[in-house]
């Protein structure tokens, strides 16, 4: 099934991700990462982040989690819980053909998905001392992480800090077929497109592809 990754920019050392609903800096190459990886995928997202992006981002299936109504649009969905969440970005997913969907912030949001998450994209920002309001205040103990990938990254006219970028990967991943199986069996359509995502693949092969493809990419940056 398709695997949950968190992209994620942080300050060091305070581990803050935002000032009042943004972000406190601007890093134009992390931000050529973000698009590459998220690009034609489905995103997760809260309401803050939503608001602080300002609209749907192209080419991608946007999902707000949030308690607060908002109007479903092109390439926009609202949802309540985490379990609607994850089955609708498992959906789109699968029916687009993709083996990987993104969760991108804000705070309260990779807490809520960091049981499900099974890779983190996690950009270190060397800014110093930062007062923000929201943290991602995770860390990754050796006993369930490995960091397969680091780059570092200098200071320059299109990035305000140096920063450095981390590949990190969960030792044990999280499958939820439990979670799978149970909306296969409500959803016919669901049914046919995981059968062909699933038919004549081997989708470990597949997904190491990917991440081949992912790393080069970043290697390149």
């Amino acid at each position: 099934m398709p695997s949950a990754v968190s992209v994620v920019a942080r300050s060091y050392p305070d581990r803050i991700i935002g000032v009042e609903n943004r972000l406190p800096w601007h890093l134009g190459t992390d931000l050529k990462h973000f698009k590459a990886l998220t690009q034609d995928h489905v995103i997760i997202m809260g309401r803050k982040t939503f608001e602080s992006l300002g609209r749907p981002l192209p080419n991608r299936i946007n999902i707000v989690l949030s308690r607060e109504k908002i109007e479903d649009r092109a390439n926009l969905f609202w949802v309540q819980n985490l379990e609607t969440a994850l089955l609708l970005a498992d959906f789109h997913s699968i029916c687009k053909g993709k083996k990987q969907f993104f969760v991108i912030g804000g705070e309260g949001i990779y807490s809520l998905f960091n049981k499900y998450i099974n890779k983190v994209f996690l950009t270190d920002v060397n800014s110093g001392p930062i007062n923000g309001d929201a943290k991602f205040d995770f860390d990754f103990p050796n006993s369930e992480w490995y960091y397969q990938f680091e780059r570092e990254f200098q200071k320059s006219e299109i990035d305000d800090y140096s920063f450095r970028i981390s590949y990190i990967v969960r030792r044990k991943p999280e499958h939820r077929k439990r979670m799978i199986s149970e909306f296969r069996e409500r959803n016919k359509l669901f049914d046919v497109n995981w059968q062909q995502f699933t038919a004549d693949k081997d989708v470990a092969d597949d997904e190491r592809h990917i991440e081949r493809a992912q790393l080069s990419f970043l290697g390149r940056l």
